[in-house]
């Protein structure tokens, strides 16, 4: 399958990801999932393409913005349905990445 798409969350979001919720502040997970990353991924299931989301240039991402995103996204989409669309990129910073799939492998965090 064909990359077709990035989310270059430092550029196409912030550097400085905040909290799971929007009411807990700006640049939540839920404003991202919502925003950027669902409307994104939506279109790549049904036009059956990957979306490479870039993790690097950010100054680190809270677990409750991970879970507030990608777990929910998980948990509302399926992880095998996930992580068959989206690739993730992190030079910087492997365990970034590692972290992030293992989220949506295993969404552990409060998603409502």
């Amino acid at each position: 399958m064909d990359i077709k798409d990035t989310i270059i969350i430092a550029t196409d979001f912030s550097d400085h990801p905040g909290s799971r919720y929007r009411k807990d502040g700006e640049f939540s997970g839920e404003q991202f999932l919502e925003e950027i990353l669902l409307p994104k991924f939506e279109k790549a299931v049904k036009e059956n393409y990957l979306l490479l989301i870039d993790l690097d240039m950010v100054y680190g991402y809270p677990s409750s913005f991970v879970s507030g995103s990608f777990g929910k996204l998980s948990v509302d989409k399926g992880a095998d349905l996930v992580l068959k669309h989206i690739q993730f990129k992190s030079e910087e910073n492997p365990v970034r990445l590692e972290k992030i799939i293992r989220e949506i492998k295993e969404p552990r965090g409060k998603v409502e």
